[in-house]
């Protein structure tokens, strides 16, 4: 059986998120650093002492299988903008293994609850443009690109 807790158990998302990272520093190896157990659960430490943020695992028979953090955010009135208030989705990771098994779903699902929960009508995250399973997967759960960046690197 397959279910979803919230958690503040930073070294239990850490080592969930150990794949993920991996890929990154991968795919952009001049960016991101190679999966470090230490660093990265000083890192979730710190995110999850945060009001406005919120994590939790997908276990299945009793066996973490995937995670995600989110954080409820709010951009304040400006003389450029209204008000902004958005459920981001930062981390999500679902083990390889496991991934088609639903677990990605529940987690997506539980941001919109979240969201709804919270009164946020918008939900955002980003990926990074060479994760073309990410793009994928998130394309086909209803989310659309709004925004472009891009980079130029100098000699």
């Amino acid at each position: 059986m397959m279910t979803i807790t919230e958690t503040k158990d930073f070294k239990r998302i850490a080592e969930l998120n150990a794949d993920v990272q991996n890929l990154h520093a991968k795919l952009y190896p001049e960016i991101f650093k190679p999966f470090n157990r230490i660093e990265m659960e000083k890192a979730l430490e710190n995110f999850l002492s945060d009001p406005n943020c919120f994590s939790y695992i997908v276990e299945l028979n009793n066996v973490a299988i995937g995670s995600a953090v989110f954080f409820v955010k709010e951009a304040k009135e400006n003389a450029f903008h209204y008000t902004i208030r958005t459920l981001y989705i930062d981390q999500i990771s679902v083990l390889p293994e496991h991934q088609k098994t639903g677990a990605g779903k529940m987690l997506m699902q539980k941001a919109e609850q979240l969201a709804r929960e919270n009164s946020i009508k918008k939900i955002e995250l980003d990926h990074w443009t060479a994760n073309k399973v990410a793009a994928t997967y998130f394309r086909k759960n209803g989310y659309m690109l709004y925004r472009e960046r891009l980079f130029k690197i100098l000699d």
